[in-house]
């Protein structure tokens, strides 16, 4: 039966005479055109996802990046901020001069102790 189904579609594709037939040839030819054309643009797109995902990626990692750095660097800016209103306190200024730069007041005596020396 196989065999009755095999001749029955290579006798669609010849002609009366046993040559093969022009039009099923082109037919053939350009169903593999079409399918060829297809391939090449689905390879185009597939390349195109794919190059897509990938700068994603990496947008997405100096993202991450570029925010930690913003992130430490505004938490410095805060830091910054309070140093700057302790030294427009007279009080922090006096104790700070007084801790570093060993300055004293007027009648007053400085002794320097070993555990000071840390």
């Amino acid at each position: 039966m196989e065999n009755v189904k095999k001749n029955k579609r290579s006798m669609k594709a010849r002609t009366a005479t046993g040559a093969v037939n022009p039009y099923a040839r082109a037919r053939k030819q350009r169903a593999l055109f079409i399918l060829g054309v297809f391939a090449i643009i689905a390879t185009i797109f597939i390349f195109q996802i794919v190059h897509a995902h990938i700068s994603r990626s990496s947008v997405n990692n100096k993202l991450a990046m570029e925010t930690a750095h913003y992130e430490k660097i505004q938490n410095d800016n805060k830091a910054l901020k309070v140093k700057v209103k302790q030294m427009n306190d007279e009080q922090y200024l006096e104790k700070l001069i007084r801790s570093k730069y060993l300055y004293t007041k007027k009648g007053e005596t400085v002794y320097n102790l070993p555990n000071d020396a840390k």
